[in-house]
């Protein structure tokens, strides 16, 4: 009799501490380890116009200067809009008007056998300079696109995929070209497909995913304002200087496509070996990591 007495007692007081416990693992900061949010794979540089982020969770939001991204999220430009993200180990993805680009996977923690950089460009245009992942271990930083798998080999390079959405530089003279992936290496090295690039050559993957040399600078790359002038920053959105162009100093071999512009198109040219006015109206973006250049912007 006493037994069944306390027992239920003795349920009760054990379901009143559950309670409790559950009450203080809501709270926040009582447990870091699960509500602590995803670490950023890198946050936003400079944007300009309206660029948008569908999250892992499906949920959808606007990128901001110093704006976080995480693996998992899906990037898109709008028509006259860029943004250019600097990830966590200093490697810099730019991505020009109306892109789409997916960060697959991304980890940075200093092993260099675990640690990953995988994109995949949808659709649109970029351009990216490598970090520390891809100089630690080359084969851990891929971009997938719908034609062909762009590996690095301690590069800037760049590349865009039409697919009868290249008809925004008709205005400056520059036809749409058939569609495919077309591909420039600045610096370094690219593998693209089973063809390797070098400095100052470029690719084009057609769509049946057969990838050849070009012998020219393909106009839908050279003459492309939002690539060869980086990007032009809103008021308030500018990125500051965080060192002095050096690539100029040292050769700059990944200038040499640049300057293959035909007709004129580029109306401010890159000025090498500035720091001062130029600096302040364009954005660092490396050339050869760890130095970094000037792009003007247009």
């Amino acid at each position: 009799m006493i037994n069944n007495i306390k027992t239920p007692f003795a349920l009760q007081r054990l379901f009143c501490l559950r309670l409790i416990v559950l009450a203080f693992a809501l709270l926040p900061g009582s447990f870091p380890l699960t509500a602590q949010a995803a670490e950023p794979a890198g946050k936003v540089d400079a944007v300009a116009g309206q660029v948008t982020v569908a999250g892992a969770d499906g949920a959808i939001r606007s990128l901001a200067k110093d704006g976080p991204v995480f693996a998992g999220d899906i990037i898109s430009t709008g028509p006259n809009s860029r943004v250019r993200i600097v990830f966590s180990d200093e490697g810099v993805i730019f991505l020009r008007p109306s892109t789409r680009f997916v960060i697959d996977a991304y980890k940075h923690t200093g092993n260099t056998q675990q640690d990953e950089s995988k994109f995949s460009l949808v659709k649109g245009g970029f351009r990216s300079v490598t970090g520390a992942i891809g100089q630690a271990n080359k084969d851990k930083v891929k971009i997938e696109t719908p034609v062909a798998t762009i590996g690095i080999r301690g590069t800037d390079h760049e590349g865009r995929f039409c697919a009868g959405d290249c008809l925004d530089l008709t205005n400056i003279g520059v036809s749409a070209p058939p569609d495919g992936l077309y591909t420039a290496t600045n610096v370094g090295q690219t593998v693209v497909g089973t063809q390797q690039f070098g400095p100052g050559q470029y690719g084009f993957t057609t769509p049946t995913k057969v990838t050849i040399r070009l012998p020219e600078p393909p106009p839908i790359l050279v003459a492309d304002p939002a690539l060869r002038g980086g990007m032009a920053p809103q008021k308030g959105t500018e990125s500051k200087d965080k060192s002095a162009p050096s690539s100029e100093k040292q050769g700059g071999q990944g200038e040499r496509p640049e300057q293959k512009q035909t007709g004129g198109q580029d109306k401010q040219p890159e000025k090498t070996g500035q720091t001062g006015q130029g600096a302040k109206e364009g954005f660092e973006i490396p050339a050869k990591p760890p130095t970094t250049r000037t792009i003007q912007c247009q």
